[in-house]
């Protein structure tokens, strides 16, 4: 009686871990999504406070990425923030080649439509596969893509 006893817990615990671990995840990844979803929106306030001179420019891209990475690295779990470079004008899609951990920050200032974008992509640490390898899914990792526009507006006294 003993063994079959024994066996039983053998097969239970081990979806009993998963589903805890699961639960976790889903709200451990709701808090770092939160985190960044607040810091794209910082990163916008920032990018388009403008100069004194009503023709002034939106915040530079490192004055963004300053502004962002503090709250990011504070809120994501087991991830960073990196800077990365608008290509060609637009900020780099998310990229399945990316390291887990790495958090991009991109912003970047359209003259043409007086805008700004600012992006916040990357891959955070799963504590359980999301995909199981289904799919074609990074395993072991939850993807962030956010992104924020906003108008570029500076008033002169």
């Amino acid at each position: 009686m003993s063994g079959q006893a024994t066996v039983e817990f053998g097969l239970v615990i081990g979806v009993v871990l998963l589903l805890i671990l699961g639960a976790v995840q889903v709200g451990l990844y709701a808090v770092e999504r939160n985190n960044a979803l607040s810091a794209t929106e910082q990163g916008v306030l920032t990018a388009v406070s403008a100069q004194s001179s009503p023709a002034g420019r939106p915040a530079a891209a490192e004055a963004v990425f300053t502004a962002i990475s503090i709250q990011l690295d504070a809120g994501l779990f087991g991830a960073h923030a990196v800077r990365s470079d608008a290509v060609g004008g637009v900020c780099p899609a998310l990229s399945p080649t990316w390291p887990v951990g790495e958090v991009h920050v991109c912003s970047q200032y359209n003259a043409a439509t007086g805008t700004v974008t600012v992006s916040v992509r990357g891959w955070v640490p799963a504590l359980v596969p999301p995909h199981f390898g289904i799919s074609g899914g990074r395993d072991w990792a939850l993807g962030l893509d956010l992104h924020e526009v906003a108008h570029v507006a500076t008033f002169s006294a």
